[in-house]
């Protein structure tokens, strides 16, 4: 097995290759798990994660989610976020409005695809909450930086750190390749362990 399907394989194992960009199924999933949550609004079970809809300074965020739309899947959309995305010359604004008016539905809404909805394009993404997100820059001070830590680390660095510090065959990319993928992750909030490692892992000093 080649060192970078061995990696992805201890992902797998982990859990992360389901989680990282699928984090709304992992939350659906959560929600979903007792029957009284079904019934509970969206704007309450995504209280964390959703941007605002009156700061002006989020307007980059919301062209952010208007180009995300557009690259959408119909099949994977609502009647109506499909019916905004087919509008000739629609604009952020409309993307931020529908959220305003939809974070009002119910978690079970549509089979739940109201709500896949809402959390891929009414929420902060992971990136959007870090200070200085390594983006085209240098990994290589934000990869020592695991590779001398001392201290617990959470299933997902340690498999990381493994990778990075095999003299042989190991993954190089393997910290790089996990921060750009948990990046477009639905911020859940600071103690969320994606979140905390991210911000220790994948920023520049």
């Amino acid at each position: 097995m080649s060192s970078s399907l061995a990696f992805r394989s201890s992902l797998t194992v982990l859990g992360i290759g389901g989680a990282v960009g699928g984090g709304w199924f992992l939350g659906k999933n959560t929600l979903f798990s007792n029957k009284e949550n079904t019934k509970e609004l969206i704007s309450k079970a995504l209280e964390k994660s959703l941007m605002s809809f009156e700061d002006s300074g989020l307007s980059s965020n919301w062209e952010a989610r208007k180009t995300k739309l557009e690259k959408a899947k119909d099949p994977d959309l609502v009647p109506s976020l499909r019916e905004l995305k087919g509008k000739s010359g629609y604009t952020a604004d409309d993307v931020r409005q529908w959220c305003k008016e939809n974070v009002g539905g119910f978690v079970d809404d549509e089979d739940g695809k109201k709500f896949k909805n809402v959390s891929d394009y009414c929420t902060f993404n992971i990136k959007d909450k870090l200070t200085k997100a390594i983006s085209n820059g240098d990994w290589n001070a934000a990869k020592e930086k695991l590779k001398q830590t001392g201290g617990p680390l959470s299933s997902d660095m340690l498999a990381i750190k493994t990778e990075l510090n095999k003299t042989q065959g190991g993954n190089s990319d393997a910290l790089k390749q996990w921060c750009e993928q948990s990046y477009d992750k639905m911020f859940s909030g600071e103690q969320d362990q994606f979140f905390k490692d991210a911000s220790s892992y994948c920023v520049s000093s």
